[in-house]
């Protein structure tokens, strides 16, 4: 049965406003005074056509410049009072918002050009670099108007990266993610650090601190590092020497990648390496090497792979099989195969302390 032209009206979801933010002469998140311009989001807000204020006789019109699919923003007219606005669609059907708007009289704004952080928090104090999606710095700031928020990155007394924020309201909660990396997309040093948050022409509003470690010990579990036989250019048959370190494990415990990169190589070797990986470490032209993993690892060429992800399982496969469940670590400065690899015993040693 076809559908009549009420019928099809009928089926049309009416706008609904949820929330609203005050934008420009702002006491508080939702508290506006006259003049000032608030932000009512919701659902179907491209039905709407203008927006009904407690008190008021006329109508404040919503112009197309100022509509999207689910935000209007809209100015607080003269002699608006507090409650729920409503808004009104092309039909002149009014709807109330879910949300009441507070209108305060101007002598309790900001005043003008302030700006104040009202709360700043960062998660995790103790991050890895290229881990997950990193350090989360969220905050508040109170403002008279949307304003551009300066974040730098210090560490010690320098300053390793900076952000601008467009336009950010006050009051709302704003969040930025960094993940070890400087605007190079070299990785930061390891170390302790903050974000500081200022405005142009005002003072920085330091964060908490931070640590960011530049690698995770890759034995997720109870390990050793056995005796001179393990270390890296003790000697081997046929005139070779030993490239890496050993890192006793059960067989099974985790293998998770100590730097985030892009897997290079992989493959199985049953005389040498048994199932082995090389994973760039991202940011630097160092390369890392896992051997004797239990089955082949778990990532394939040319994968993204980020710190604290698993790549594999302690195994003895390759010539691990005749000595004990291990894994085999090597460090390339400069790439696999390329040059000569270096004692990775120091650094595993100051990634076991942290990891």
């Amino acid at each position: 049965m076809a559908l009549t032209a009420g019928d099809a009206a009928s089926t049309v979801q009416p706008p609904r406003a949820t929330a609203i933010a005050c934008l420009e002469r702002c006491a508080a998140s939702h508290k506006a005074a006259v003049g000032g311009k608030i932000a009512i989001t919701g659902r179907r807000l491209r039905q709407v056509d203008q927006v009904d204020f407690p008190a008021m006789t006329g109508l404040v019109p919503a112009t197309p410049n100022t509509v999207r699919a689910h935000r209007l923003v809209v100015m607080v007219p003269r002699h608006a009072r507090t409650g729920q606005p409503r808004i009104v669609d092309s039909s002149g059907r009014r709807y109330p918002a879910t949300e009441s708007l507070d209108v305060v009289p101007a002598r309790r704004l900001p005043p003008p050009g302030s700006f104040d952080v009202l709360g700043a928090k960062v998660k995790p104090r103790r991050s890895f670099f290229d881990r997950g999606r990193g350090v989360a710095l969220s905050f508040r700031f109170r403002a008279r108007a949307a304003v551009d928020v300066r974040v730098k990155l210090v560490h010690g007394q320098q300053v390793r990266r900076r952000w601008t924020l467009r336009r950010e309201s006050p009051y709302q909660r704003h969040r930025l993610r960094w993940d070890g990396a400087l605007s190079n997309g070299r990785a930061a040093k390891r170390g302790r650090y903050r974000f500081r948050l200022q405005r142009a022409g005002h003072r920085g509003h330091p964060s908490p601190a931070f640590n960011l470690y530049d690698g995770m010990f890759p034995v997720r579990g109870p390990h050793g590092y056995g005796g001179p036989v393990q270390r890296f250019g003790a000697p081997r048959t046929g005139g070779r020497v030993h490239q890496g370190q050993d890192v006793f494990a059960s067989c099974g415990t985790r293998v998770v990648a100590a730097r985030g990169g892009r897997v290079q190589a992989r493959g199985s070797d049953p005389v040498l390496y048994g199932n082995w990986v090389v994973i760039d470490g991202r940011g630097t032209k160092t390369d890392y090497r896992y051997a004797h993993f239990r089955h082949p690892a778990s990532v394939h060429d040319g994968e993204r792979v980020r710190t604290g992800q698993r790549i594999g399982r302690v195994g003895k496969t390759g010539n691990a099989r005749t000595v004990g469940c291990q894994l085999h670590f090597e460090v390339w400065p400069r790439g696999w195969e390329k040059r000569h690899p270096v004692d990775p015993l120091p650094t595993l040693q100051r990634w076991d302390r942290w990891s």
